[in-house]
């Protein structure tokens, strides 16, 4: 009885966390979303902030700011992230194997470095007072630092598109390594053996293989962007802004204004778990129709 149990008793901790933290959080800004807020002498139930929310053009401007830059940012992330995986998978297959630890840390670099400091940094490359219109001033490339193109705090969202490429990138690079992993030497050599050079291995064998775990990946990434409030509100403008900006400015304000603030938030999830929904349905018709991925 306790070998069979005691996974579960291990686990019982992180899990009580989980529940009070997460759970307690969500029940708790439903409620207030639905107005029952009695700091602010709101104690009756109703869904007026949902209805104020949904008819504000704010809102909509700032949902499909968001979207566009998370799908933009995920797509982005989720290539450079599997041509980082494959290509260090394909290093360690053609003999380079001692620059492995070398490109390994070079491409993890990123990790090291918080979403906060990530979004400082591109602000220090690429405003038109940085490193790179300074740079490209000095060489002759433009006239004018004012020349050089904003690429932060403008309505696009490419300052955040960049700081969400660049950090999310190695996360799913990480994700995919270990599946590269569980292919074996042989199956490198037997496509070998059948005219296939690394190209058509790439593409018949190892491409399949990925799917699976990268599009599950590429949803973690997305629901994050989607969700993260930190890069945004440094990189991105002040209208319209990214929904967890505006979230987060409604909180701060005042108390009256609380129950929007919860239902943006709790919209934010609903939203995140209707496109995960779909995403998961969608991709396992995909995989199976295709037979992609581990029998």
């Amino acid at each position: 009885m306790w070998p069979k149990s005691k996974p579960y008793l291990m686990s019982l901790p992180a899990l009580v966390v989980i529940i009070v933290i997460f759970y307690g959080g969500l029940y708790e800004g439903l409620i207030q979303s639905l107005g029952y807020f009695p700091a602010a002498g709101q104690s009756s139930f109703s869904i007026s902030a949902y209805t104020e929310i949904l008819r504000s053009s704010d809102f909509w401007l700032s949902f499909w700011l968001t979207l566009r830059v998370s799908l933009i940012s995920t797509m982005l992330a989720a290539v450079l992230g599997l041509v980082m995986s494959i290509c260090l998978f394909m290093l360690s297959k053609t003999g380079s194997s001692r620059w492995i630890p070398f490109w390994r840390r070079w491409f993890q670099l990123p990790f090291v470095v918080p979403h906060l400091a990530g979004a400082y940094l591109i602000v220090l490359l690429f405003t038109q007072s940085g490193w790179l219109s300074r740079l490209a001033y000095h060489v002759g490339i433009i006239d004018e630092i004012t020349d050089f193109p904003i690429l932060v705090n403008e309505p696009f969202g490419i300052g955040v598109i960049l700081a969400y490429t660049w950090k999310e990138a190695p996360f799913i690079s990480l994700i995919l390594y270990p599946v590269l992993l569980r292919i074996h030497d042989s199956w490198h050599d037997a496509a070998r053996v059948f005219g296939a050079n690394s190209l058509n291995f790439v593409k018949e064998i190892v491409l399949p293989l990925l799917m699976p775990a990268w599009f599950t990946a590429s949803f973690i990434v997305f629901a994050f962007t989607f969700s993260a409030f930190e890069v945004p509100y440094l990189l991105g403008v002040t209208y319209p802004k990214m929904l967890p900006v505006l979230a987060y400015e409604s909180y701060s304000g005042d108390l009256a204004d609380r129950p929007e603030a919860m239902a943006i938030g709790i919209l934010i999830v609903l939203i995140t778990a209707v496109i995960g929904v779909l995403a998961y349905r969608f991709g396992r018709q995909w995989l199976t129709a295709s037979g992609r991925g581990w029998l």
